[in-house]
C-alpha cells in the first residue's frame, strides 16, 4: 500500500479550509491549520510533503511564516505553494523571491489547484533524488580525498625511520584536544586532516637531514625549518578543509613570540596550529628519534608544564594534562599506518612475454594491446574500406589510483581495462595510445546510431567489472569520436578530432560521457537553432527515445526528459520549451574558454528569471533548454527578454550574442 503525501494547508479561513481539503483528501493525507502558530507547533513533530500557505492571516502572516521556515534548515526543505486572492504582479514577484515554489489564486478552480499541487510535489520528489544522488557522489569524493591525505601523510612519515605513524598519532591527540575544549564534530574532524598533513613540507627536506643523528649545522637546520613555509605553500589553494595549511605553516610557533617562521606571539597563532604545536612535542617526546630514546611520562609533563605560557598556550596545556591523567586518551593511540592494498604482479603483467613486449615488439609492454605504431597500420588498412568509427577512450581520475594505491596498482587497473576493451569484440581494434588513453576502433560503422550501441557495449561490459573489481569503481570513461567520411578519411585526422572531441568531454563535471567530433563544436546559424529545437519537440511528443537521435552531453537531460514525459501524460497544462542558443557575433569561431564564459553568464541570468518549478538544462556546449509548465506566452516573451537583457548586463561584451527559440508540446495521449 502507497502511502499518501502529507499537505499542511495553513489558512484562517475555514471555508478555505475545507474546499481544499474536499479537493484533496481523495489523493493526499491533509492536516488543517488556521494560523501560523498552529503551523509551527505541527511542524515542531511533524514534516509535511508541501505547505499551502495563505499569505494575509492575523499575528503571523504567510510571508513572515515563509521567512521563518526559510531559516530552519529543515523546514527550508518543504516546498510551499502560497495562497492569495491578490493577483498584483509584485505580489506574485515577493512570493517567488521567498522562496515559493508556486502559487494559487482564490477562489480556487478544482483542476488549477489539483494539478499544481501534483506537479510540485512531484517536481520536489524529482529534485530531491536529484540531491540525494549528489550527496552520494560527495561522500564517494570525500572517502577518496580521506584516502589520499592518509597515504600522503604516510609517505611524509616514512622519510624518517623513527617518525613512523607520527602523522597519525598527532591527528588522534589533537582530535582528543579539540574535544576537550568543546569542539564541533565537524571541526574536530577538520582538524584531523589538518594533523595528518602538517609536516608535508619535509616531502622538500633532503632524507640525510632528517635522519642525522648528530647535531645540525645552521644550514640544516634551516632546511629543516623551512618545512613550515614549504607546507604552507603545498597546501594554500586547498578548499576542502579550512585552515589546512595555517596548521602546517604555524606549529613550530611559540606563545611567547620566539617560534618560526614568522615569530607569531599569543592568540595570533591560528588556534588550529596551538593545538598542532602541543600534540606535535608530545608525540615527538614520547616517540624514539635517531638522536635519542623517548622521553619517560614524568620529565614529559614536566616539560609541558615548562612550556606553559612560553612554547604552548596554557589554557591548552591544563586541558592536555587533565586528558593524560585522565589515562583514556593513551588507551586506543594509533601503533601502525593503514594497511593498502597489495597487488599481484604475476596477474598484473600475467598473459604477456617479455619477447612480445620488447622495444621493437608490436605489442604494448603492459596491456598486450597494439601499441600505437602497430594500432595505425592495421586501423589505415582498415579505413581503406571506407568506412569506420575512432573512439579514444581516457580514464577519469586515474591519477588518484597512482597517487592513493601506488602505480602498481595503477599497472593493474591499466591491465583490467586492457582486457575489458579486448573482450567486446575480436572483430575490433584497440591499442594503448599512452598513459591512461586507448584507442578503440570499429570496422564499418558510418553512422552515429552505430557508434552508440558500440559504447552501450563496451560500458555494459565495464559496468559488470566494476562490480567485481574495488579499484574500479573509483575510474570512468570519457570518450570522444569520429567518424570517416563525416570527419576525415585518414588515421590521424580521426584521431585527432576524436581527441578534440574528447577535449570538450573533459571540461564538463560529468564523468563517463562522450561526445562526437561534430558535437563539439557550436551551432552557428539560427536555422541550426530551430531544427534543434524541432527534433526535440518531434521526439518528446511522440514519445521517440532522445538517444542516438540527437547529441546531447549532460546526464541531468535524461532526467528532465523523463519529467516532461511523465508530466504532460498525466496533466492538461500547456508545456513550453525554450531553446536558448549563443552565437558568434561575426560568424567566426568561439575559443571554448570564451563560450563557457558566456555559458555561465547565460545560466545565471536564466536561473534568476525562473519560478521554483521550472526545469532547464544545458543542451550542448553552446545551449540551455528550458522546460515551462502552465506558462502564458506573453509572460514567456517578458522572462526572456528579461533574460537576454541580464544575460549582455553579466557578460559585457557583444562578441558572442544570444538568442532563443519557443515550442509548445502537444503530447499524444
Amino acid at each position: 500500500m502507497v502511502t499518501k503525501k502529507i499537505i499542511l494547508i495553513v489558512d484562517d479561513d475555514r471555508m478555505n479550509l475545507v474546499t481544499a481539503q474536499n479537493l484533496l483528501t481523495e489523493e493526499y493525507k491533509i492536516v488543517g491549520v488556521n494560523s501560523g502558530k498552529q503551523a509551527f507547533k505541527y511542524l515542531e513533530k511533524h514534516t509535511p510533503d508541501l505547505i499551502l500557505l495563505d499569505i494575509f492571516m492575523p499575528e503571523i502572516g504567510g510571508f513572515e511564516v515563509m521567512k521563518q521556515l526559510q531559516e530552519n534548515e529543515v523546514w527550508r526543505k518543504i516546498p510551499v505553494i502560497f495562497l492569495t486572492a491578490d493577483r498584483k504582479s509584485e505580489t506574485e514577484t515577493e512570493c517567488f523571491r521567498l522562496g515559493a515554489y508556486d502559487f494559487i489564486t482564490k477562489p480556487f478552480e478544482p483542476t488549477v489547484m489539483l494539478n499544481r499541487v501534483r506537479r510540485t510535489i512531484e517536481l520536489d520528489g524529482y529534485r530531491r533524488n536529484l540531491q540525494q544522488r549528489l550527496d552520494e557522489k560527495t561522500r564517494e569524493v570525500e572517502l577518496v580525498t580521506i584516502q589520499a591525505i592518509t597515504t600522503v601523510a604516510n609517505t611524509i612519515d616514512a622519510k624518517d625511520d623513527y617518525t613512523k605513524g607520527h602523522s597519525l598519532r598527532v591527528a588522534y591527540y589533537a582530535d582528543n584536544l579539540a574535544r576537550k575544549i568543546g569542539w564541533s564534530e565537524e571541526e574536530v574532524q577538520n582538524i584531523h586532516y589538518i594533523a595528518l598533513l602538517h609536516d608535508i613540507g619535509k616531502i622538500g627536506v633532503p632524507d640525510s637531514v632528517l635522519n642525522k643523528p648528530f647535531k645540525l649545522t645552521d644550514v640544516e637546520f634551516e632546511l629543516i625549518k623551512n618545512h613550515t613555509v614549504m607546507g604552507g605553500e603545498i597546501l594554500k589553494d586547498i578548499k576542502m578543509f579550512p585552515n589546512v595549511s595555517l596548521g602546517a605553516k604555524y606549529h613550530h610557533e611559540r606563545y611567547d613570540g620566539r617560534g618560526y617562521p614568522n615569530g607569531l606571539k599569543g592568540e595570533e597563532i591560528p588556534m588550529v596550529a596551538r593545538i598542532i604545536g602541543i600534540v606535535d612535542s608530545y608525540d615527538a617526546m614520547t616517540s624514539n628519534r635517531v638522536y635519542r630514546k623517548r622521553l619517560q611520562n614524568e620529565i614529559v609533563m614536566q616539560e609541558l608544564l615548562k612550556g606553559k605560557g612560553t612554547q604552548f598556550d596554557p589554557f591548552l596545556v591544563d586541558r592536555f594534562i587533565e586528558l593524560l591523567e585522565d589515562g583514556k586518551m593513551v588507551e586506543n593511540v594509533p601503533t601502525s599506518d593503514m594497511a593498502m592494498p597489495v597487488f599481484d604482479t604475476d596477474k598484473i603483467y600475467g598473459g604477456v612475454t617479455k619477447e612480445e613486449t620488447g622495444l621493437n615488439s608490436k605489442l604494448d609492454y603492459l596491456t598486450g594491446l597494439l601499441g600505437r605504431e602497430q594500432g595505425e597500420k592495421e586501423i589505415t588498412e582498415s579505413l581503406r574500406n571506407g568506412s569506420g568509427c575512432v573512439m579514444v577512450i581516457d580514464l577519469d581520475d586515474f591519477k588518484s589510483i597512482n597517487e592513493n594505491y601506488g602505480h602498481l596498482a595503477g599497472d593493474y587497473v591499466l591491465k583490467l581495462v586492457a582486457d575489458i576493451l579486448k573482450d567486446v569484440s575480436e572483430q575490433d581494434i584497440v591499442c594503448r595510445l599512452g598513459g591512461d588513453e586507448f584507442l578503440y576502433y570499429v570496422e564499418g560503422i558510418t553512422r552515429q546510431e552505430e557508434a552508440l550501441d558500440k559504447i552501450e557495449q563496451i560500458m555494459a561490459a565495464y559496468r559488470e567489472k566494476q562490480k567485481e573489481i574495488e579499484l574500479l569503481k573509483h575510474i570512468e570513461f570519457s570518450i570522444g569520436i569520429s567518424l570517416f567520411g563525416t570527419d576525415g578519411s585518414d588515421f590521424s585526422e580521426l584521431v585527432r578530432k576524436a581527441d578534440k572531441a574528447l577535449y570538450h568531454v573533459k571540461q564538463s563535471d560529468n564523468k563517463c560521457r562522450y561526445l562526437f567530433y561534430q558535437g563539439a563544436s557550436t551551432v552557428k546559424t539560427l536555422e541550426q537553432s530551430k531544427a534543434d529545437l524541432n527534433r526535440l519537440v518531434d521526439i518528446v511528443e511522440n514519445s521517440k527515445s532522445y538517444k542516438g537521435a540527437f547529441q546531447i552531453e549532460y546526464g541531468e537531460f535524461e532526467r528532465v526528459y523523463d519529467f516532461v514525459q511523465h508530466y504532460t501524460q498525466r496533466n492538461n497544462q500547456a508545456v513550453q520549451l525554450i531553446l536558448f542558443t549563443l552565437f558568434s557575433a561575426d560568424g567566426g569561431d568561439i575559443r571554448l574558454d570564451q563560450m563557457e564564459q558566456a555559458m555561465q553568464c547565460m545560466e545565471q541570468s536564466i536561473i534568476k528569471s525562473l519560478r521554483g518549478v521550472d526545469v532547464g538544462t544545458r543542451y550542448s556546449s553552446s545551449q540551455f533548454l528550458v522546460v515551462l509548465v502552465g506558462t502564458e506566452r506573453d509572460d514567456i516573451r517578458i522572462v526572456t527578454d528579461r533574460i537576454v537583457q541580464n544575460y549582455f548586463k553579466l557578460y559585457g561584451k557583444r562578441d558572442i550574442t544570444l538568442a532563443y527559440d519557443i515550442a509548445n508540446l502537444d503530447v499524444q495521449r
